[in-house]
């Protein structure tokens, strides 16, 4: 069973960037997510790196994450600029062709929306002869665009054809954000949907749902909030958004555990959405 609409993230498994590629073709994924330190950090070079994902068979769904770019001024602005062109570089030679770029956290960004459009506009026209999108999340500890609602509004006025939206689902339950604000997005701008659960009820503080973001997620179907990620999920199906999703997992635990045995839950999860929440013969 080869699973068309869903794809994992190699930042949710331990080993070597050979070892996930094979892990999430034998689970039966047809695309991957690609972890940039996967790339650059390969023990043979970045060369040997980018020759993995080619051979592995698998489509490249995006390259993640370019982080605390818009908003920054003089220097800080000149820096992430050269951060941004490796990493678009890095994407185009794995063949992906879509960019993840979270919303800033730095203390150092300004919140202004006239700054966060102008940079995004920037980032988009540097993408373009690559052939690559530029897909921007909105986080919800972030200074500057905190949901996907925020992040609309500026992928609307960049009015950038390459530039849309990543939505994350772990951050609209967390953040307790409406699933009634979707019927606000053209379904065109999404680009990519991120999917993970988290084991805990409710979420206490700003700092308690970064650090587990970033730490503590699951796959759809483990959680706590099977049924709100099933509502979500079929809110952008009625909402007409077709494209794909990538299980964004990160887990302490899941780095102790063998890439084929997190796959295995990547593939339960993949059965539950598909073939109960959206009801599609994979």
């Amino acid at each position: 069973m080869i699973f068309n609409d869903f794809g994992m993230d190699t930042a949710s498994l331990a080993g070597s960037l050979e070892s996930k590629l094979a892990a999430v073709r034998r689970a039966g994924f047809a695309q991957v997510m690609i972890a940039a330190g996967d790339i650059v950090g390969h023990p043979a070079g970045i060369d040997a790196g980018v020759r993995a994902v080619r051979a592995s068979g698998l489509r490249v769904t995006g390259l993640e994450a370019l982080r605390d770019f818009e908003g920054l001024d003089a220097r800080l602005h000149a820096y992430k600029v050269d951060v941004a062109k490796s990493m678009l570089e890095v994407c185009a030679a794995i063949g992906g062709r879509m960019l993840i770029v979270e919303a800033s956290t730095s203390t150092h960004a300004a919140a202004d929306p006239e700054a966060i459009v102008r940079d995004l506009r920037t980032l988009a026209i540097l993408a373009i002869p690559l052939g690559i999108r530029i897909a921007f999340k909105g986080v919800s500890w972030s200074r500057t665009v905190k949901d996907f609602v925020a992040a609309g509004d500026v992928v609307l006025r960049a009015d950038c054809p390459n530039l849309g939206l990543a939505i994350d689902a772990f951050d609209v339950i967390a953040a307790g954000v409406p699933q009634s604000d979707l019927d606000a997005i053209d379904p065109e701008q999404v680009f990519v949907v991120q999917l993970s659960d988290y084991m805990w009820h409710e979420i206490r503080s700003t700092e308690e749902q970064a650090a587990t973001a970033t730490h503590f997620r699951v796959f759809p179907g483990e959680g706590a909030h099977s049924e709100g990620l099933a509502d979500f999920i079929t809110k952008l199906d009625e909402i007409g958004y077709c494209g794909d999703y990538s299980f964004d997992v990160y887990n302490d635990d899941y780095l102790q555990m063998p890439p084929d045995t997190v796959a295995a839950r990547a593939q339960r999860a993949a059965e539950w959405l598909g073939e109960t929440v959206l009801r599609r013969a994979l």
